[in-house]
């Protein structure tokens, strides 16, 4: 059978432009390259990041999907924290009222399985054969579609003169430093960047698994992992005594309380969940590269969970703590990596389009923070994790990749994203969108990351695609007020008081 439109990406950006194009008429199937849809927010990111201006976050995927969310706990509006499990459960509701075909575990490993014909995509080859689209869409959190059709794209810091950023490239001197660790250079521990202040690198910045930890009673004891090796945490160890952290519950319940007394875990700590360094093969690597990197930071997430719940090193109390948690039994019931462990890694960042436009530094503040074609509002700190780990003298540990040296993220104004960001460059691939790779720079990509962003930015490249489905026009000739009108009539936000006062 062929399609409107092939979406690769059962992301929610993925979803929110399939819910979008059915609205208009048109039939979509989603290739997802992993066992589910849902992308992260049924992956483990159920802390979700919303705007500091709360009324950007609008659209279907307001009113549809987070408002989905809080009907299944009862709730009379959007919800966001919940658990894995209701997130996936919403996320197939979507798809299946969209009338979308979905299948899964379909992997995009090169030019070979994208048939490209003048400017525009012909088909895509899945394990079924190759099916065939008028439109597609990159949902996914790699960009494997765009880069295997030939459109641009970048990995890792550009220098800081390429967009003339300020927060560009290698950033020494907003690096956090911990001193007292004797010696300095164990995992995860990489050698001292020879890069000069502001140049650009290929490096990214740490993935992590989002994992839900349960406190009820039937919850999953933290089990020693077949490749345990306790030394890797050696500095995680240090850190806790110098900062006198009683237990596991002074790290994660803080984090996010989620409903049915279960727990998200993120980074917390200097070093904690985040693994730097190991991310930096993932965006352009082969599949076999990336499912390494995965297992890699399987065994140091699993590993660190049985370490402080179990490791003669630390007080009794704190293990007695550690212990009251344990993996949930109801959720990721069937992942790769053991019932109760995240199946899916979560990717800050990987590929960048670079397209008609490319979001930079100056877009995120006055004056630039408006623009002539914008399908969304957006404003969240700009928000880089450690990239990399690396010694300085004779005890101190450098983690450099914050753009502000604090916990704190860099201060952004309300802004508008364009539809420019969305599509390739004139003169590209014509029936392409791109909602989550989409055109930024690095710094520019570290605030519009958001899942609420990537869901509402799905929406505009579902709008994108219809218009240009039904004009027979390349997506860069798009018509700006259709396009907003097709926007704004089901509940999208595309400007607000602030952006003029």
């Amino acid at each position: 059978m062929d399609y409107d439109v092939i979406i690769y990406g059962g992301s929610l950006a993925g979803i929110m432009a399939a819910v979008r194009l059915q609205l208009r008429g048109y039939r979509s199937l989603v290739l997802e390259p992993t066992g589910h849809v849902g992308g992260i927010v049924a992956g483990g990111l159920v802390k979700s990041d919303t705007p500091n201006t709360l009324e950007a976050l609008a659209g279907l995927t307001h009113s549809r999907f987070f408002s989905g969310i809080g009907a299944e706990y009862g709730a009379d509006g959007p919800q966001y924290l919940f658990e894995p499990k209701v997130a996936e459960r919403v996320a197939r509701q979507l798809l299946d009222e969209a009338n979308v075909d979905v299948l899964v575990n379909e992997r995009i490993h090169g030019p070979a399985d994208v048939e490209v014909r003048a400017d525009r995509i012909q088909a895509v080859r899945t394990s079924q054969g190759w099916r065939r689209a008028r439109a597609f869409v990159d949902a996914s959190y790699e960009g494997d579609l765009l880069a295997a059709a030939g459109v641009p794209y970048a990995v890792g810091r550009e220098p800081a003169s390429q967009y003339d950023e300020p927060l560009g490239g290698f950033l020494p001197d907003r690096a956090y430093r911990r001193q007292a660790f004797r010696p300095n250079t164990f995992y995860p521990v990489r050698s001292v960047p020879t890069e000069a202040p502001g140049d650009g690198d290929l490096k990214v910045q740490a993935y992590n698994f989002r994992g839900v930890l349960d406190k009820g009673p039937d919850r999953m004891p933290f089990e020693q992992p077949d490749d345990y090796d306790p030394k890797l945490y050696r500095y995680l160890g240090q850190l806790l005594e110098q900062r006198g952290i009683e237990g596991l519950s002074s790290i994660v319940t803080h984090t996010a309380l989620l409903p049915n007394d279960k727990y998200q875990t993120n980074q917390a700590l200097f070093f904690g969940f985040d693994l730097p360094g190991a991310s930096w093969d993932y965006p352009d690597g082969s599949w076999q590269r990336r499912d390494e990197v995965i297992a890699e930071q399987v065994r140091w997430h699993r590993g660190m969970l049985y370490w402080l719940a179990n490791d003669p090193s630390l007080p009794e109390a704190f293990r007695k703590d550690a212990q009251t948690f344990g993996l949930p039994p109801d959720e990721f019931t069937d992942s790769p990596y053991g019932q109760g462990f995240p199946h899916a890694l979560y990717i800050r960042e990987a590929r960048r389009m670079i397209g008609q436009t490319v979001l930079t530094q100056h877009d995120l503040r006055k004056p630039g923070n408006t623009k002539a074609t914008p399908v969304c509002c957006w404003n969240y700190g700009i928000d880089c994790h450690i990239v990399q780990y690396y010694p300085e003298g004779d005890d101190t540990i450098v983690g450099e990749g914050s753009v502000t040296g604090t916990e704190k993220n860099g201060p952004v104004d309300l802004y508008q994203l364009p539809a420019e960001v969305l599509f390739p460059a004139r003169g590209g691939i014509a029936n392409l969108v791109v909602p989550i790779c989409f055109s930024a720079s690095h710094v520019g990509y570290l605030s519009a990351r958001m899942e609420p962003n990537y869901g509402m930015l799905g929406e505009a490249a579902g709008e994108l695609l219809a218009q240009s489905l039904r004009t027979g026009q390349a997506v860069q000739d798009y018509d700006y007020p259709a396009l907003a009108a097709a926007l704004t009539e089901h509940g999208s936000v595309l400007t607000l008081p602030e952006l003029d006062s």
